[in-house]
């Protein structure tokens, strides 16, 4: 009798739809979690190169912030959207450069580690007017949207694993 029962249930065809849909769901959900952290990721990364843009605008117009590099940080951050932390997060950089010191720039940029209370400190020279070749180099650091998926792959990551958002714009200094 206990025989039959089990071979009937080992037979029985009932329910087949389940197995293919617990092996394949959390797949696909997860490609969908990922697809979605990514979006919101690329979206902070267009609205600081957007950010960027705007502040050095006003900079190239030679309206450059009284505060210096405080204000120009503000300037930045009061136009990126999606990154609420964006003034405790933001390093911004800002030097002359020379056409052939561009090939040979350091590729990795400072960003915060917020971790540690230490913030890098970094170069913020407007320049001294007259037809300079300026470089500026922004990082935001930021929590992925969705925490439990951190399956963006190829996403730059920061030493305590956030994720970091770079933005370099280069503008030329023209003479008074």
């Amino acid at each position: 009798m206990k025989h039959r029962i089990l071979s009937d249930l080992w037979r029985a065809e009932d329910g087949s739809a389940t197995v293919e849909f617990v092996i394949i769901f959390p797949l696909i959900f997860a490609m969908f979690l990922t697809s979605t952290d990514f979006s919101v990721m690329m979206l902070r990364q267009i609205y600081l190169d957007r950010a960027l843009d705007i502040a050095v605008r006003d900079v190239r117009l030679g309206n450059v912030p009284a505060n210096g590099f405080d204000g120009f940080r503000e300037a930045i951050c009061s136009n990126t959207i999606l990154t609420p932390t964006c003034a405790q997060t933001i390093t911004v950089e800002m030097r002359p450069i020379t056409p052939a010191e561009f090939a040979t720039l350091d590729p990795n940029v400072q960003c915060v580690n917020r971790q540690e209370e230490f913030h890098p400190v970094l170069d913020f020279n407007p320049g001294g007017g007259g037809q300079e070749l300026m470089l500026i180099r922004t990082c935001t650091v930021s929590n992925p949207f969705i925490v439990l998926n951190g399956w963006i792959f190829g996403a730059p990551r920061g030493p305590d694993d956030d994720f970091m958002s770079v933005s370099v714009a280069v503008f030329v200094n023209e003479p008074v």
